[in-house]
């Protein structure tokens, strides 16, 4: 008996021995290391990156009470980075009358010279692109965007306006000189196309009157990559 429990008590003595640095070993390590990769964001890399862009759009100043403006436009921009661009854009405007317009000039005699109407413009902006990501389209595909910002400085030329003393039968043609700010929506559709979303609040400036539209525009972009 006494043999059989000193037999016992070293075998438990040598199960402990052989059980115990595994134990240890298969415990994870806890410290600085877990902790601060744990707070890592996962950023993937850019799969579309731009350095020149042109394009071509079209778009409406949907706001004037007077006259509806549709665009035929183009521009070039560079990408500096992946966060700025400067960019260059000019439009040519087809301006309609509106039934409240239509009333005023057949019904009150309003001479058509007493409406403002923007007839072109050209624009210098900057681009500050902070947000870059993609969505799943039906769980079948990916679709790549950025949202931006934009900044402009904008010189039109325009035609009519108010009437004053010395001006009464309106302001005639002239150029005007304001700022834009506004934001845009950008989709890829492979690695040289992508459709533009434009939002632009024109703010002019012209002998004393102010004028400003709403610009929304549709580009179609064309771009050369910068990692090629």
């Amino acid at each position: 008996m006494r043999r059989w429990l000193r037999m016992k008590t070293r075998l438990g003595l040598l199960a402990a021995l052989l059980l115990t640095p595994t134990a240890v070993a298969a415990k994870p390590a806890k410290g600085p290391a877990w902790e601060e990769s744990d707070k890592l964001p996962a950023v993937q890399n850019r799969l579309y990156r731009v350095e020149h862009e042109f394009q071509v759009g079209l778009g409406v100043l949907p706001v004037d009470a007077f006259s509806k403006g549709f665009t035929l436009g183009g521009g070039y921009a560079w990408h500096i980075t992946d966060l700025w661009a400067v960019e260059l854009r000019a439009a040519y405007l087809l301006n309609f009358k509106t039934a409240l317009r239509d009333k005023l000039e057949n019904n009150f005699g309003e001479p058509p010279s007493k409406f403002a109407e923007i007839r072109l413009y050209g624009e210098v902006s900057a681009l500050f692109k902070p947000i870059y990501g993609k969505l799943s389209l039906l769980n079948k595909t990916l679709v790549y965007g950025e949202i931006y910002l934009s900044a402009s400085a904008i010189v039109a030329r325009l035609n009519g306006g108010s009437a004053t003393d010395d001006e009464p039968q309106g302001k005639g043609d002239r150029l005007g000189f304001g700022g834009a700010p506004g934001f845009g929506l950008r989709g890829y559709l492979n690695r040289y196309l992508s459709l533009r979303f434009d939002f632009r609040y024109l703010l002019l400036y012209s002998r004393g009157e102010g004028h400003y539209p709403l610009a929304l525009t549709l580009n179609l972009a064309i771009t050369t990559r910068s990692d090629l």
